[in-house]
């Protein structure tokens, strides 16, 4: 069985507190949140982060409700927001934090690229992704706040299985055509 399969399917809520609040396992709901407020943590290795940043992605991580997102920042926030500002240490482990969440969840399958087609994009791939699981079965509410991993899973094999061509690298093959690139490297070496 594909490790990567696994890995989106079995996670489990870690115990992961930053800034007093406990996360929840990364979804589509969150990713989308996070692009609504152009979070740095989409796009964690071009842009550095400040302690708004991880105050507003705590906040979107830590809940489901649509409508909290967007109160005002609470006396609680505020004195993590202080508390992130004295300490650059602090900062970049309640980054880490964060990102180790978003990593834990987001175990996505590996597909065979053959000629790259240029797809013009008429919906955004999270919106397709939540519609695509919805359409076979999953509640609204399931497909958007299920892990990102599991949720992208479940569309690609929902595809799959209605006819699109699409072939997945399991981690074996992944293993194989890494040792065969290395061989390959070796003898390039040689000559």
């Amino acid at each position: 069985m594909d490790a990567r399969y696994l890995k989106a399917t079995t996670v489990l809520p870690l115990d992961v507190k930053v800034c007093g609040k406990r996360l929840m396992p990364f979804c589509l709901r969150h990713r989308v949140q996070l692009e609504a407020i152009d979070s740095p943590f989409l796009d964690y290795q071009k842009r550095s982060f400040k302690a708004v940043d991880v105050i507003m992605a705590v906040r979107i991580m830590s809940t489901l409700d649509k409508v909290r997102v967007g109160e005002p920042m609470n006396l609680r926030e505020q004195f993590y927001l202080i508390w992130l500002n004295a300490s650059q240490d602090r900062l970049a482990r309640a980054v880490g934090r964060v990102l180790g969440i978003m990593f834990e969840s987001c175990s996505y399958p590996k597909i065979w690229t053959k000629q790259e087609k240029k797809v013009k994009e008429n919906i955004p791939w999270t919106l397709a992704c939540v519609a695509n699981n919805v359409r076979h079965g999953c509640s609204l509410d399931e497909a958007w706040t299920m892990p990102e991993g599991e949720a992208v899973w479940m569309s690609i094999s929902h595809g799959i299985y209605n006819g699109s061509d699409v072939q997945i690298v399991s981690t074996d093959d992944d293993a194989m055509l890494d040792d065969f690139d290395n061989i390959i490297n070796r003898f390039k070496n040689t000559n």
